[in-house]
Formats: C-alpha cells, structure tokens, sequence
C-alpha cells in the first residue's frame, strides 16, 4: 500500500488490536443492540403501539445516538408517534437502500431543524439499518467520521455531501480497511468489525503497554492536546479547540466559524450588539427572554457575534450543564436571520466537555455583564493596529495587557477569556482575591512575589504552577486538596448564607448606587479598617474606638455588623435589599473592601439581578426575617425560599425551564388521624384520641393534666410517638421540669468548660427546648413533627422557666431576641408541638399562671369522666381479667367527695402486674395508696381514720366483692402492657 496517511492509520490499528479486546468492547456490544432492535422492528411492522418506547430503550441503552437528539427524537415520538412511524418506515419497510436516507433526512429534519443536524439524522438512520443488517450497516457518528476520513485523507471524496453519500463514503473506508487489514496482521471480520477498530483508534487511549515514543507519537497524529507552556495560539491548543476557533477567527478578522462566511468581529456588528444589550424597554424576563427581544431585527453578523459572545462566556463553566450550554447556543442560533444556522459538532463537543472553573452563582446572574464586557473587547481589538494584535496571538501578556485596556472592566469575564485563549499558561481562577491569595500563599517557592500588577500577578502564578508540578504533567487544581487549605484556610462556614443589607442607612438611600455601581456597603465611616475576617472581638475593639460619641448599646449593634459584613458574609451569598415595596436580589461576587466615600465606606462587589420580588404575600419564614432590627440581618432560616427566587428565572425563554426546587413548607405539618389500632392499644376511645390530634394540630401545646395514675406521661409519649411516626422516635424528646429547674437548665445558659488551654470557664450550652428546636428547624426537617413532652410542668416555676419565650408559645410566626444572646433571633419552628403534664394533686391546676392558661389548651384526665374514664375496664376485657380491679377503682373514688376530685386515683396502679394476686393489691393499697391519701387529706383526717376509710378491706366491702383471689395467674399480655408502665 502506498497511502502514507491510510498505512498511518493501520499502524496504530494493529497496535490497539494487540492491547484491546475489540470484541469485547465494540463487536459483541454492537451484535446485542442490534438483535434488540431487530425484535423492535418486527413490534413496528406488527403496528404494536409499544413500538416506540421499545425503540427508545434500544437506543437510549446503547450509548451509540447523541443525547441531545435523542431527547428532540423522545419528544417527537411521545407528540406524534404516528408521523414518526411514517418516516421510520422508510428505512424499515421495503428493500434495504442506504440511497433511502436521503428520503429520511428530508421527512424527519422538518420537525426540528434547529436539533435535528443532518449528522444526527444520519447516525439515528445507520442504527435503524444496523437493526437489519448489524454487519454491513455499522453505526454512524458525524464527527467522528469526520474525523476518520479526515486522518486517512478521504474527506474530500463527499464528507460533506447528501446524507446517503456521507454514510456511503463511510462504508468505503470501512471496506478498506477489511482489505488493508490482512496486511497489518488484525483480525477484521466485516464492517462492522473495522468500525469498532476505527472508533477505538479515535477514542480509546493508549495502554501501559506502548512505548514512550509510539504513544507521543500516535497522540500527536490523532491531535489529543499535549501540555505545553508559553505557547502562543497556534500551538497552545489543538486546532478544534472550539475558544481558539472564535477568539482566533474573530482576532484576525476571519469569518465566523459558526457558519464559515459571516464576518462577525467588526466595529459595527460589536457597537449594535453592545447599544441593543443596553435597551432596557424589552420587559421583564431572563437574560435570554431579554436578548431574543432586544435582538429582534438585529443583522445577521449582530445575531452571530452575540451566539459567538454567549458560547465564550459559557464554555469553561463546570458548574453548568452540557444541556444548559447548548440550549443557551443554540437559541441565539435560532434568531440568526436569513439562513439556519447549526452549531458545528466541533463546538457542539466542546459544550459538552467538562468544564475549566466553578463560576458560582455570580456567573449565571452575571451573563448580560459579561455579554456587554465581551462587546466591548470585540469593539476595541477592532481598533487596535494589526501590529499589536499580532503581539497578543503570539504572547500571553500582550494579550493580557490587550484586555485589560478594553473600557469598563469586568474583572471575572475578562480573567476567564484570557485562560481560554491562554490555557496552559493563564490560570483558570477568575477573581482577583483569589488570584492575590493563591499567588501570596505559595510565593515562597519562587522566591516571592514579583508585584501586584495583573501581569505580575499572572507571571507568578505561572512560576508557582510550574514549580509545583515540577517533571509531573499533573494538572494543579488550586481549589482541591492539598492546595485550597493552604491559601484558603477554613473560616468553619457551614455554606452559603443569605442575607439583607438595609439601603437606607444615616437616611441616605443607596439602592440606585448598589444596582447601577453592583456592589453593596456600609457607610463605616468612623470604623477604621479592621482586615476582612477579623473576629468579633477585634471588630468590637475598632467599633469602640471609633464610635465613642453613640451610646455602648448601640456599639454593641454596630460591631455584630460589621462582623457580619467583614468576617461572615462571604462569595456565593445572597444579599436582598428592600426599597419600597420591593425586594432586589443579589448575589456576593467579591471580598470586603474600603472605599474612600463617606456614604459606602465597606463594600462588596454584588452581581444583582434587577428584576424585583414583589415585597408582599412572602412565604413564611420571610416577612419575620425581614422584620428584624439592624443593618445587616441573616436571613439564612429563608434560605430555601431565596435559592427559589433566584433558580425560577429560566435559563431560556421558550423552552421548559427546569422547575425550581419548592422550599420545604414552613407551616404546621398536617397531623395524621388516630387509628383504631391506636385507640385499642390505649385502651382509650379512638374519637377521644382524635380531638387530642385536633387541639395538637390548631394549638400546638396542650396539657394533659388530672389525678396520679391516670397515664398522663404514657399517653404523651404514645401519641406523640404514633403523629412523629416510628421510623422517627427521636422526634420526640421528653424533659422533666422540678423546683430548681430554671431557664438556663430548659433553654440555653453558662456551663462550667474547659477551654483550649485546661483552663476552666463558662460556655453557652443549649438546652433541651433549644436543641429540639435547632433539629425540627433544618432543611429537611421543616415538614416532619416534632414532639417536645414536659413532664411534671406544674412543679416547675414557669415564669422563671420560659422568660422570654412566654412571646413564642403565642405567636408562632415571630421572633425574639434572647436573654443570652440578644444578637440573635429565635423562633420556635411551627413543626415543633409541646405536650405537657400536670398531677393536680402536687398543685392545683387552679394555681397556674394565666399566661400559660392562655397559650396552652388543657386536657383534662380524670378517672370518672372523659378519656380515662372507662380505661379500666377495657383494660381487663382486652386482657380477659375478672373486672374485680375496677369495681375497687370506682368504689374508692366514690368514697372520695366529689370536692376532692383532684385527689382521685387513676387506673394505672391497678394495671400493673403485681396487681393481680391478692399479696401485689394489698401491697399496692399499702405502700401506694394509704400513703397518697395521707398526704391529701393530711390535718383533716387522723391516720387511723384514713385507714379505716380507705382501707383495702374497707372497699371491697363497699364493692359487696368476697375476700378471694383477686384474678388468675398473669399471662404474657398483661406482663407486656405492665412493663410500659404507665406512670
């Protein structure tokens, strides 16, 4: 053979055929998808209306049809199957033609051109041939066939032709390299056995088996990128490079690689796009809304500048879907006028390749800047000498001094253009903070830092990496591990934060300042200039020496300001403002800085999104948050709420966007109803139960309170077990309140610690209501119940308990600031309910505050009538016991006087297990009983006369029962009930 480029290709075959098993990746692969979808072509031909979705799992699973137009493809057949049917029956109905795809591109293209590439039409046809006929009809992918006949110097005998004949053309080549591949000593059975071998030699890396020198070599004939330094455009990339195609083709004043022949980087094209960008009476909408209406009518080169322009500010973003990407493309696309325009594959590849840096959330809302900054570059390199364009293709800093001199700066955009047309010599970190921290943390192992010029800056960054990577072609990612520790140490930060910024601060409005000039501030004009990060008591400090002539109070509320805005604000928050009856929303792009003006003295870059919230009906947590006093207020508890507002714009204007996650509901979780099966385990009436529900759900706190013995505690603990679900039994946390229990014990106070150095001092320590409180509060948890049950409530000294949080147990929907820690504000979560307990016989219920009377719905308990009464006896036929235990209740709380109520006894002390031998009652009546009603009657009955009231005998013989075995031997079921215990 004397084809240099064909015996090239063959070389490197007959190398992959000795180090990877074809037929196990390609071949056997390629056989199974095709007898999948043989099966699915005779459901098609039966006209089996399953035909579709059986068509989409065979291509779907095969990994072998672009995903992007095979979601066009699923939309097409779930909307029309029956016109989808029609056009596939071209292919599989009749004679098998390859001549028939012409036929094909024509019927299915109409649907969607802008998805539907003709490339794409003809992959989707060579699967539906394979599933005829898999050995002489191999799959088909655009580019890489592209690519192939390009290597082997055939692109020129109709690679760009009809449909058919590019398919044809590739059935040649696959044919010749069966013929060609005796000579190299491969094993190549049919078509589809040389297309495996051909997909293999473009896509699969060489193994550990190739030598140093055939790797280098085949790498370099295939075009892979190969790392290199200080190179200029020409040789930095690898020709397909999709930025080096724009950023080359626009510097040099060639056609748009978008569609070969429009001259898009001019002076005109770039000062229409920037004064359309600017036009503000287009309406409300997303970026993308916007710029379809602002580019309504706009040229042609207008229309692919700004696709050109939205392709460079998306491409490196790792942060943004593949899906995203494209979409956002080739909508522009889509308003090219004249003529459709499809994105190449090249550039199409490079969108779904991973990307270079995390732009956050900045670089979303940021994209109509970095449009109008992009402008701006194209209209100026328009006006610069060719001289010194050439500099800047030859030389990384000509080019950085090149963007750095275009008008109005954008920081960020214009760092991440100078790494796309740079990558192996500009750093893809793309703030300036950043760049300074990484530069000044790792200066040491090039002898320092150079200066603080962006090109210095640059220069050292480079120096760094290079020292750092020494002979290793290891890629440095200065935002993962071991690096990101060293320039970035942990601040502790649980995540992003949200917060609100009041403009209106000494009465001087700022919001038209904030959203002309993107940033926001504090006037901070007696503060000094205490370092970002600074802890609060550093802050505290300068507050106090700046500030002598305000009052120490309010000193107090300056320092947890500033502390907020200097040290727990930070990049990727959310920042609100509110003017009038609007909320503007923002998004923190850049580190806390001092500026010399009086009324914004400490700012912070902000890319706001100026399209307002409408400041009225907010969901809750919000109208509180936004309630609160000061400056600067952390609105982090509406968080989910916030990240919703700014995910619902859509990233397209006539598309679905995807939905933005809902915010977990932050009112009170609706309440199962009681089950029989509950009431049957109670030994209680199921309606009973029932309107305990009702009262948790519509008051959120309730006592039970009533006589000893009658389940106050164990009823609790069960319902609320059953409402928070057994899965969640920690949701429900029970405390015991008794004389010396105090707020610090039940909410949060000083403890006794040790510090860092053994030393011993005091620390806030929460409490249990606390605790609970901060666990029902997370994301995640605002829509599960939450149970908190006090236990002898009444023992306690509830004004002394609960202080401040009286305020909380009536309104619900508000905050308060607290005794402990008067900076913060607390709420008690609405999915958080309270159950307490009182024994009226300890204390009357008359006694109780009349603040708690009003915010806690009180459940009686007692004996004689309402839930308890009657549990008993249900008790015992459950368990198939005498009803002797019940006619004893009864008859001893009928010889206590019906003024003495509170005194009565409940059932649980004749449930108990000893409770069923004559020895466990008496002992029970003895030890139990007699002593209770001692201490209730105590200086109004003598001790003998109790005893001769209340007696065991006594009563059973005012029940008219016969002394005698009080019931059977106890059996499993009762032992089980006793050893709950209800108490």
């Amino acid at each position: 053979m004397s084809d240099p480029k064909w015996r090239q290709f063959m070389e490197f075959g007959a190398l992959f055929a000795k180090t990877v098993d074809l037929d196990a990746d390609e071949y056997s692969h390629k056989i199974a998808v095709a007898e999948r979808l043989r099966r699915t072509r005779e459901t098609f031909l039966g006209r089996d209306p399953e035909w579709f979705e059986a068509l989409r799992r065979d291509i779907s699973s095969s990994g072998l049809m672009n995903q992007y137009f095979m979601m066009r493809l699923v939309d097409l057949g779930r909307t029309k199957p029956g016109e989808l049917w029609r056009v596939i029956a071209l292919l599989w109905e009749g004679d098998l033609d390859t001549r028939d795809i012409d036929d094909f591109t024509l019927a299915l293209r109409p649907y969607n051109p802008e998805q539907f590439s003709v490339g794409g039409i003809i992959g989707f046809a060579s699967l539906l041939l394979m599933g005829r006929d898999p050995y002489n009809f191999p799959p088909y992918r655009a580019q890489a066939a592209k690519k192939f006949l390009k290597l082997v110097g055939w692109d020129d005998r109709g690679a760009s032709g009809d449909p058919a004949r590019r398919y044809e053309l590739l059935l040649e080549a696959l044919d010749e390299i069966v013929r060609l591949a005796p000579e190299h000593g491969i094993k190549v059975r049919d078509r589809l056995d040389a297309q495996g071998l051909m997909w293999t030699v473009l896509n699969v890396d060489p193994t550990e088996e190739w030598s140093i020198p055939d790797n280098q070599a085949f790498r370099a004939w295939r075009g892979d990128k190969i790392e290199t330094v200080n190179n200029g455009l020409s040789g930095a990339l690898p020709l397909e490079t999709p930025a080096r195609r724009i950023i080359s083709a626009g510097l040099r004043g060639e056609p748009s690689p978008l569609d070969g022949r429009t001259y898009t980087w001019t002076s005109e094209a770039a000062k229409d796009l920037a004064r359309r960008s600017t036009n503000t009476d287009v309406g409300p909408g997303s970026f993308m809304a916007k710029l379809e209406r602002q580019l309504d009518g706009a040229a042609r080169e207008t229309v692919l500048l700004a696709a050109e322009l939205v392709y460079l500010q998306v491409l490196p973003l790792e942060n943004v879907t593949a899906g995203t990407k494209i979409a956002r493309v080739e909508k522009v696309l889509s308003w090219v006028p004249e003529a459709n325009v499809e994105l190449p594959e090249d550039l199409r590849e490079g969108l779904q390749a991973k990307g270079a840096f995390n732009g956050g959330v900045g670089f979303n809302i940021q994209v109509a800047d970095h449009v109008g900054w992009l402008s701006r570059f194209v209209e100026h390199v328009t006006e610069q000498p060719e001289s010194l364009i050439d500099k800047a293709l030859e030389d990384p800093w000509a080019f950085i001094a090149l963007t750095h001199s275009v008008p109005k700066d954008w920081p960020t955009i214009r760092y991440s253009i100078e790494f796309l047309a740079w990558p192996d010599t500009l750093q893809p970190v793309v703030s300036r903070d950043h760049r300074i921290k990484i530069r000044n943390a790792f200066a040491g192992i090039i002898g320092g830092p150079t200066g603080d010029t962006e090109i210095e800056i640059a220069k050292d960054l480079l120096n760094i990496r290079k020292a750092q990577q020494g002979d290793s072609e290891e890629f440095i990612e200065w935002y993962d591990e071991p690096y990101l520790s060293e320039w970035q140490p942990s601040s502790g930060d649980a995540g992003r934060r949200a917060w609100l910024v009041r403009q209106n601060q000494g009465g001087i409005a700022m919001v038209d300042s904030w959203l002309g000039q993107d940033f926001v501030s504090l006037r901070a004009q007696h503060l000094g200039s205490p370092a970002q990060g600074s802890n609060f008591d550093q802050i505290q400090a300068a507050v106090n020496a700046g500030y002598q002539h305000i009052d120490y109070a309010e000193r107090k509320v300056r320092a947890q300001e500033f502390y907020r805005f200097l040290t727990q604000m930070t990049v990727d928050d959310f920042v609100l403002t509110a003017f009038e009856s609007d909320l503007y929303l923002g998004v923190i792009t850049g580190e806390a800085e001092y500026a010399d003006d009086e009324t914004s003295g400490l700012r912070r870059q902000v890319a706001w999104r100026r399209e307002p919230i409408a400041n009225d009906d907010l969901p809750a947590p919000m109208p509180r948050l936004l309630e609160e006093q000061g400056s600067v207020v952390d609105l982090t508890d509406g968080l989910s709420i916030i990240t919703a507002w700014f995910e619902a714009e859509p990233v397209l204007s006539g598309t679905e966007p995807v939905p933005a996650p809902l915010p977990q509901a932050t009112v009170v979780p609706q309440l199962r109803e009681a089950t029989t099966d509950l009431a049957t385990k109670l030994h209680v009436q199921r309606d009973d139960v029932q309107e305990v529900i009702r009262l948790l759900q519509t008051r959120q706190q309730i006592v039970f309170y009533g006589p000893p013995g009658t389940g106050k505690t164990y009823l609790a603990g069960k319902i609320a077990r059953f409402l928070a679900g057994e899965e969640h039994g920690d949701h429900v946390k029970t405390v015991q309140f008794h004389p010396s229990y105090a707020y610090e014990d039940f909410f949060e106070g000083y403890r006794p610690a040790k510090s860092d150095g053994a030393n011993v001092g005091f620390s806030l320590e929460p409490g249990p209501l606390r605790r609970i409180a901060a666990e029902a509060s997370l994301d995640g948890n605002r829509d599960k119940p939450y149970f908190l049950i006090i236990d002898e409530m009444n023992r306690g000294n509830l004004a002394k308990i609960f202080g401040e949080l009286y305020f909380l147990l009536e309104y619900r929907d508000q905050g308060i600031n607290l005794q402990y820690n008067p900076q913060q504000t607390f709420v008690l979560p609405p999915n958080l309910f309270i159950i307490g307990t009182m024994n009226t016989s300890d204390r009357s219920i008359a006694l109780v505050d009349a603040a708690i009377r009003r915010r806690f719905a009180f459940v009686e308990l007692h004996p004689q009538e309402g839930m308890i009464s009657g549990m008993l006896e249900r008790f015992l036929e459950a368990t198939g016991k005498p009803a002797l235990r019940a006619e004893l209740l009864n008859a001893l709380n009928s010889e206590i006087e019906a003024t003495n109520r509170d005194f009565m006894i409940g059932p649980s002390y004749f449930m108990k297990p000893h409770a069923e031998t004559d020895q466990g009652l008496a002992e029970i009546w003895k030890y139990e009983l007699l002593p209770l009603l001692e201490e209730q009657y105590f200086g109004r009955l003598s001790r003998e006369k109790i005893r001769e009231k209340f007696g065991l005998e006594t009563i059973r013989r005012r029940a008219r029962l016969d002394i005698g075995p009080t019931d059977s031997a106890p059996d499993s079921s009762v032992l089980e009930f006793g050893d709950e215990a209800i108490v």
